[in-house]
């Protein structure tokens, strides 16, 4: 027999908020990538060409409000720069560093 829910599960008495804005964030950016590749699966499959434009325009209007969320998370310090990888100039001129093994 199930049992039933209480009458003040509901509504708490808590003013703090129950999620950050970061986290709120990543899920919104998630969910928004998520949404181009769904408008990409449907470009590639559909077989009229005036809904591959309808989806192509809303993939593009989503794209603008993934910028304006990466500028939200670069504002707040939130979004951290991508590793780069190494300079390849002078790296041929360097003498290599020999360890021996002991």
């Amino acid at each position: 027999m199930p049992i039933p829910m209480t009458w003040d599960a509901d509504i708490s008495k808590s003013t703090e908020y129950t999620f950050s804005d970061k986290l709120m964030m990543y899920y919104t950016a998630s969910l928004i990538a998520i949404s181009v590749g769904f408008y990409g699966a449907s470009i590639s499959q559909s077989p009229r060409a005036d809904l591959g434009l309808m989806y192509n325009r809303l993939s593009v209007e989503i794209q603008k409000l993934s910028e304006d969320g990466a500028n939200i998370m670069i504002k707040n310090k939130w979004l951290e720069q991508p590793p780069y990888g190494f300079k390849s100039q002078g790296l041929s001129q360097r003498k290599p560093k020999i360890r021996l093994a002991k």
